[in-house]
């Protein structure tokens, strides 16, 4: 089982998102979550996603604006599903994930130097 946590420092929210491979090659998926909207994301998402779901954006039930509509358009919750899923489907390295830790959407000033030249 692959598990991430998504901290939502903007409104102090905290989700754990887990995903298990299935012998049928879907995933399981289980979110808890302090944030209601994505209690209500997770209960529209079900337990179960298919690999199609987590791979491709046309038709995926993760990124489903029906299903997403109950959470705000910057939360990073279905990001994490996708994350925990490609982690449990050997698509992203486990140990390139604990080296480096997290992926993080950060605020900068206009005209900030503090943004990656290139």
């Amino acid at each position: 089982m692959a598990s991430v946590i998504v901290d939502m420092a903007f409104c102090d929210k905290k989700h754990k998102i887990s995903a298990k491979l299935r012998e049928d090659g879907d995933l399981d998926i289980h979110i808890a979550t302090d944030c209601e909207h994505i209690r209500r994301y997770a209960e529209g998402l079900g337990n179960k996603v298919t690999v199609k779901d987590v791979t491709d954006w046309r038709g995926s039930r993760v990124y489903d604006p029906e299903i997403c509509s109950v959470a705000s358009a910057t939360c990073l919750a279905p990001s994490g599903v996708i994350n925990a899923a490609w982690l449990e489907l050997g698509m992203l390295s486990e140990n390139k994930a604990r080296r480096i830790h997290a992926n993080c959407v950060r605020f900068t000033a206009e005209g900030s130097d503090d943004l990656i030249d290139g």
